[in-house]
């Protein structure tokens, strides 16, 4: 399937998203072929469990004539979940959790609704379950169509298994929130024995585990990702499923850390697995050569646009102190070049490609003024590919001018940290997180 992206939830942006030098479109590609259906920021089971039931309530709440919208009635559902979560579970982390907490501390009443004041997030829908689990979600073979409804297997987990389990808490509950969130607005009172409180209390007992249903349900389909295996022209075909598993036995290694050297052992695990197995180790082995490259090339411009009006000789002279010819033992030159096409994802196609082919030279030959003459061209091709009004820095009468320049710390990684050095997602963190929480409900 083709990649796609999300907006960011402020508190969970990824190093990087700035993205000077158009990465991420280059280690999305290479991720999805390993990882089909999360994203950087979808990696909760509990927050799948709340997104299904929002568009169930929201389904309900239309049939029964609510005017709103399903994003209106979702957005409550939500907010209605995380006062739950935090009043009865005591929970904190979950989206929105800074604003829950504070209004929960302010009295014995709280609002659902979909305005602005209500909600909470500063924008609910784009960084809510809504705008960053919707989609994994479709990927997941748990939503379709449009309007969007619950497929065959998530509208049984619901129906069988989720809503009978809050009912045996709270006779009614289901009726009583999609009569809640078909208002405008509510005012939910959370004082001892109120009706309101003891739906909180049947919701909150939903969400506090995992269930045996939902563990068979979200392994198939968010940790093995097997529904879109089911169409050859979509999905990996098996490699996620493979890959999972392999991710899920280093859940014992309380050091691990995704790195190159990870990334091999998980590669030489694979080949011993049949044939699956051996068409996975070049999609890792793809994964493990593009980081090696792009992620110094980020490291090294942001460290470059601490010298504004020096010359590129100067800042040439300072990475190589630091470096040396240190990248010449991580750079996998034969599979970059075999990557050439992959790598031209992120800008001007080709030419982009081919840039990031000679930045790969440049570094084995400690090449450093003709890396950082490569990635400002490359720089200078995303902005031009954005629409972007200027290049970030440009070469002018021989030294260097720095238009922008992130205010994060820009150290370079140490020669010796650059065999384990790592920067981009591939989506490999969310998936083994996703199999951590599967496996720690058993």
């Amino acid at each position: 399937m083709p990649p796609f992206l999300t907006d960011l939830d402020s508190r969970a942006a990824i190093k990087g998203s700035r993205d000077p030098l158009g990465v991420q479109p280059i280690w999305s590609r290479l991720g999805r072929r390993v990882v089909a259906n999360l994203t950087t920021v979808s990696n909760s089971v509990r927050d799948f469990t709340v997104l299904l039931l929002g568009y169930y309530f929201a389904e309900r709440v239309a049939q029964g004539g609510g005017t709103d919208g399903d994003l209106s009635t979702f957005l409550k559902w939500e907010q209605l979940a995380a006062y739950a979560r935090a009043h009865v579970n005591g929970e904190r982390g979950f989206r929105g959790t800074e604003r829950v907490w504070k209004r929960l501390s302010e009295g014995d009443r709280v609002v659902l609704g979909a305005g602005l004041e209500f909600q909470i997030l500063s924008n609910q829908k784009t960084y809510g379950l809504w705008g960053l689990y919707t989609m994994p979600s479709k990927a997941s073979g748990l939503l379709e169509g449009d309007p969007t409804r619950l497929t065959a297997v998530a509208r049984q987990l619901v129906e069988r298994d989720l809503l009978p389990a809050m009912e045996s808490k709270a006779p009614r509950a289901v009726q009583e929130i999609v009569d809640r969130l078909s208002r405008r607005t509510y005012s939910l009172d959370l004082a001892a024995g109120s009706r309101d409180a003891t739906l909180l209390k049947a919701i909150g007992s939903l969400l506090k585990s995992v269930s045996f249903a939902e563990r068979e349900l979200y392994r198939d389909y968010l940790l093995y990702g097997c529904d879109g295996d089911k169409d050859p022209s979509r999905g990996t075909q098996g490699k996620q499923r493979l890959f999972a598993d392999l991710l899920t036995e280093t859940l014992q290694e309380s050091d691990w850390a995704l790195s190159p050297e990870s990334i091999d052992a998980l590669a030489a695990k694979a080949a011993r697995r049949g044939p699956v197995g051996r068409t996975l180790v070049p999609r890792l082995q793809q994964i493990r050569a593009a980081e090696s490259l792009l992620a110094p090339a980020a490291a090294l411009f942001e460290y470059a646009l601490k010298f504004d009006g020096q010359t590129p000789f100067q800042i040439a002279t300072q990475i190589r102190s630091h470096w040396g010819k240190s990248l010449r033992q991580t750079i996998d030159m034969e599979t970059i070049e075999a990557l050439e096409p992959e790598l031209g994802a992120g800008s001007d196609g080709p030419a982009s490609g081919r840039r990031w082919v000679q930045l790969a030279d440049a570094f084995r030959g400690a090449r450093y003024e003709k890396a950082l003459e490569l990635l400002l061209a490359q720089n200078a091709a995303v902005m031009t590919a954005r629409a972007a009004s200027a290049a970030w820095a440009v070469v002018r009468d021989g030294k260097l001018h720095v238009r922008f320049r992130d205010e994060r710390p820009t150290a370079l990684p140490l020669a010796t940290e650059l065999p384990t050095y790592w920067r981009h997602a591939y989506f490999i963190e969310s998936l083994r997180t996703v199999g951590d929480q599967l496996r720690a409900q058993r």
